[in-house]
C-alpha cells in the first residue's frame, strides 16, 4: 500500500491548479492524479445502481412489518366479521387484507422509531450516523491525489492542497499504479488531516 494525500475541490479549474502546484513542488506527473467524484448515491457500486445493497434503516423493518401485518390482520378481520351482516362475507376478507397492509406499514415505521429512541436514551448516535462522527458519504467534487511515500512529501502535499483551497484534505493508503489511485473507494469515509506547517502534524504516518 502507498501513502496518499488527497484533497477535494468543487471546480475542475481549481483542481488543475492544485495539481500544477504539486508538480511545481517536485511531484512528478506519475505522482499526481485528478479525477471526478460523483455525488453520494451515484457511484454505481451495484449492478442495479446506487452505492449500497440495502438501506441502513431497512435492516430491521421487515420484522416490524410482519408484526404489524399480523396485528392489523386480526383487527381488520374483526371489523370485517362485525360488518358481515350488513355487507356480506366479503367484508371479512377485505377487512383482514386492509388491516394487514396498514399494520405492516405502521409496524415498519414504529420499529425504526423504537430503535432510534433506544439509541438516543443510551447516548448512542442513530443507526445512520457513524459512531466516530465522520460523515459516511463523501461530497462530490474533483479529487487531487498525490503519491507521497516519504513523510516530508506528505507534509508538502497536505500544505499545498490546503493552500490551494481544498475543501477536505485526507491521508490514505492505497494502490497506486501508472499514475492513478486505482483502488479509491468512494464509500470509504475520508481520514481528514489538519495540514501541518512543519515536520510535526497529523499527516505524519
Amino acid at each position: 500500500m502507498t501513502p496518499i494525500i488527497a484533497g477535494r475541490f468543487e471546480q475542475e479549474a481549481e483542481a488543475d491548479r492544485a495539481a500544477e502546484a504539486l508538480r511545481q513542488q517536485g511531484f512528478s506527473a506519475e505522482d499526481v492524479t485528478v479525477f471526478y467524484l460523483n455525488p453520494p448515491g451515484q457511484h454505481a457500486t451495484f449492478p442495479v445502481g446506487g452505492d449500497r445493497d440495502k438501506s441502513h434503516g431497512a435492516t430491521h423493518a421487515h420484522s416490524g412489518a410482519l408484526k404489524g401485518a399480523a396485528i392489523g390482520g386480526v383487527v381488520g378481520l374483526g371489523v370485517g366479521v362485525a360488518a358481515t351482516p350488513l355487507v356480506g362475507p366479503a367484508a371479512a376478507v377485505a377487512g383482514a387484507g386492509a388491516g394487514a397492509y396498514v399494520g405492516s406499514l405502521a409496524g415498519a415505521l414504529n420499529d425504526k422509531g423504537e430503535r432510534d429512541s433506544a439509541a438516543k436514551e443510551q447516548g448512542e448516535p442513530p443507526p445512520e450516523t457513524p459512531a466516530d462522527g465522520v460523515p459516511m458519504e463523501r461530497s462530490a467534487g474533483f479529487i487531487v491525489a498525490a503519491r507521497a511515500p516519504e513523510y516530508a512529501r506528505r507534509v508538502v502535499a497536505a500544505n499545498v492542497l490546503e493552500s490551494m483551497g481544498a475543501k477536505d484534505v485526507e491521508r490514505a493508503d492505497g494502490t497506486w499504479r501508472m499514475g492513478k489511485w486505482v483502488d479509491f473507494d468512494p464509500l470509504q469515509s475520508p481520514k481528514l488531516v489538519d495540514p501541518p506547517a512543519s515536520g510535526r502534524g497529523a499527516a505524519q504516518r
